[in-house]
C-alpha cells in the first residue's frame, strides 16, 4: 500500500501501539488532530506517510462521530499497520454507523492480528446493537423532590441502568448529541426527565412500609413539546422487628424506589413509540 519505512524492531513496536492504541495514542495524540478539519483528518487517516498522523486522524474521526467519514475509515481497515486498522476499527464502532458492517466483517475475515481482529469484532457488536435501535433517548434532568438527599445517588444510578436494558433504545449522554446523532442515522429522538416525587414510610399492623413513586416525562426534541407522562410506584414491607435502624430503614427506601422506577421504565417502550409518531 505505501512504501516500508520500518526499521529494525519496528514490528514490536506496532504491536506495543496495537495494545494500546486507544490508552496511549488517544492520549497524547487525538487531541492535536480534534482540531483539524474532518476533510483533511479523512485525508490522512489513508493517505499520510507517519502511520501514528493515521492513527491519530481515525481517533479524531471516531471522537467527532464524523459519520461522512466512514467510507475512510473502511479504507483504513486494509492499512499495512495494525495499529492503524485497530483504531479504525474503534473509530467506526465509535460512530456507530452500521453501514459500515459490510467492511468490517470482510476485514474481520481476512484479519491475522489477534489484537486487531478484537478491535473489528468489538466494533462489529457495537453496530449490530445500533443497527437495531429504534430511537434515541437524551437522559435529562434527574430530580428528587422528595427532600430525602441520601436516595438522589440511587435513584438516578437505576434510572440509568433501567433505561440501558430497554431492547431498541440507544440513551444519549446529553440532548444536543442525540439530536445529532439522531439528524445523521436518521432516527427519532426523545428527552425524558425523571422524577422521584414521593418517598413515604408508613407502618401496618407489624409492618413498615416505604412507598415510593416516580414520573417519567417524556419529550420530543428538538422541538421540546411534551408527549407523555409515566408513571410507577411501588412499596417495599418489612416486619418492623427486622427495621432495627436507619440502616435497615434506608435499605427498604431504596427497594422502593428501584421497584418504582422499574414500574415506570416497564411503561416507557410504549410511551417512546407513541412519541416518535
Amino acid at each position: 500500500m505505501r512504501e516500508n519505512l520500518e526499521k529494525p524492531g519496528r514490528a514490536l513496536v506496532q504491536r506495543a501501539i496495537c495494545g494500546v492504541v486507544m490508552a496511549a495514542i488517544l492520549v497524547v495524540l487525538a487531541p492535536v488532530t480534534f482540531a483539524q478539519d474532518a476533510a483533511q483528518l479523512r485525508r490522512d487517516v489513508v493517505s499520510a506517510n507517519d502511520f501514528r498522523v493515521r492513527v491519530s486522524s481515525a481517533l479524531a474521526l471516531g471522537k467527532r462521530k464524523d459519520v461522512p467519514s466512514v467510507g475512510a475509515l473502511s479504507q483504513a481497515l486494509k492499512d499495512d499497520n495494525g495499529a492503524v486498522r485497530a483504531a479504525a476499527a474503534a473509530a467506526l464502532g465509535a460512530i456507530g454507523d452500521p453501514s459500515a458492517l459490510s467492511a468490517l466483517t470482510t476485514a474481520r475475515d481476512k484479519e491475522k492480528d489477534a489484537s486487531v481482529k478484537q478491535s473489528i469484532e468489538k466494533a462489529i457488536s457495537t453496530l449490530n446493537a445500533a443497527k437495531r435501535t429504534r430511537v434515541i433517548v437524551s437522559l435529562s434532568k434527574l430530580e428528587n423532590k422528595t427532600g430525602d438527599a441520601k436516595i438522589g445517588k440511587t435513584f438516578q444510578s437505576v434510572v440509568k441502568s433501567e433505561l440501558a436494558r430497554l431492547p431498541g433504545i440507544e440513551v444519549s449522554a446529553s440532548e444536543s448529541e442525540a439530536v445529532e446523532q439522531a439528524k445523521q442515522r436518521k432516527l427519532p429522538t426523545l428527552a425524558l426527565d425523571a422524577r422521584l416525587t414521593q418517598l413515604t414510610k408508613s407502618t401496618a399492623g407489624a409492618d413498615v412500609a416505604v412507598a415510593a413513586k416516580v414520573e417519567l416525562l417524556i419529550r420530543k426534541i428538538p422541538e421540546q413539546s411534551l408527549k407523555a407522562t409515566v408513571k410507577g410506584d411501588a412499596k417495599a414491607l418489612a416486619s418492623s422487628k427486622s427495621v432495627k435502624g436507619e440502616s435497615e430503614l434506608a435499605e427498604l427506601r431504596e427497594d422502593a424506589v428501584k421497584a418504582a422506577v422499574a414500574s415506570a421504565v416497564k411503561g416507557a417502550p410504549t410511551a417512546f413509540e407513541a412519541a416518535t409518531k
